[in-house]
């Protein structure tokens, strides 16, 4: 029985234990989540691992949230979810585009510039953030047929 803790000891690192905020964003290559998103009325969030962050700012079918945390090598500022029917997700990196795709490249292999995958709803798209240079928006936008204006919908994070 000793022998047990030492073993789950061992494999843990081999497991490759991810964060919290890494199993909320883990099919973001593929613009696939699964209950990434806050109800606008009682504010549950979809997945249990968003409990452990709290918006800053909710309407308008869409909840902004603040944090300074790593996905893999990049720095995360913060992050955009749909507080409704919206299949809008978006990441802000603190980093300006160029950088962000290097990093990008490194972690998924793909720099996300691909406009037909991205429209097709396959990928994200890597854009610059209109408000400041220095950090890019990594979006994940899913087309329902309806008119959606998701840039404006970056306005919100600082």
């Amino acid at each position: 029985m000793r022998r047990m803790p030492m073993l789950l000891l061992l494999c843990l690192p081999l497991a490759g234990c991810s964060t919290p905020f890494e199993r909320l964003w883990a099919g973001v290559a593929e613009c696939q989540f699964d209950g990434l998103s806050l109800d606008a009325d009682t504010l549950k969030p979809g997945h249990p691992d968003l409990a452990g962050f709290t918006p800053y700012k909710v309407n308008n079918g869409f909840a902004w949230y603040r944090t300074r945390t790593q996905l893999g090598e990049l720095p995360i500022s913060g992050f955009l979810i749909p507080t409704s029917t919206f299949e809008v997700h978006a990441l802000f990196i603190d980093a300006p585009i160029a950088n962000a795709r290097q990093l990008l490249l490194e972690r998924y292999g793909d720099d996300f510039s691909d406009e037909a995958r991205h429209q097709a709803g396959e990928a994200p798209l890597l854009l610059r953030d209109p408000n400041n240079p220095k950090r890019s928006i990594l979006d994940c936008t899913r087309d329902d047929g309806s008119e959606q204006e998701t840039p404006e919908a970056y306005e919100g994070e600082e």
